[in-house]
């Protein structure tokens, strides 16, 4: 195992994931690489503005939670901040840059809320054609 993605969104879930994931790194001498990904804004066709400034505050803010979680893991690592459907864009990510496992962070909902909500780990697994590994 020589690459490992890590998605990561702000929560609390995805740091533990992140730290999980970057002692496996260490261990395995593998590369460690966090992504996030900024969903596409939902904006009703009646709003009379354009969300290009929110798209690029969240983008900004993106970075920011990269560069923190970069930092509070303390290991080197790349960063990817990417736009778009947040599952397919982290399995595309995984499959093109030939990482050898995708780790994401579960916050334990049920499976009512699942079927609710949606989860982009949910989705992950489902899609992903490279292994995924959900930290709890």
């Amino acid at each position: 195992m020589k690459k490992i993605l890590v998605a990561i969104d702000g929560s609390d879930a995805s740091m533990h994931a992140a730290r999980t994931a970057a002692t496996i790194a260490t261990g395995l001498g593998a590369s460690l690489t966090l992504a996030h990904v900024v969903p596409p804004p939902f904006v009703p066709p009646e709003v009379p503005f354009g969300v290009q400034a929110w798209t690029d505050e969240a983008v900004k803010a993106g970075e920011r939670l990269l560069e923190a979680a970069s930092r509070e893991l303390g290991v080197a690592c790349e960063r990817q901040n990417l736009s778009g459907s947040p599952a397919e864009r982290l399995a595309d990510l995984a499959e093109q840059g030939s990482f050898d496992l995708l780790v994401v962070g579960s916050k334990g909902r049920g499976a009512v809320s699942r079927v609710l909500i949606g989860s982009v780990t949910d989705r992950l697994v489902h899609i992903c054609k490279r292994p995924v590994l959900v930290v709890r």
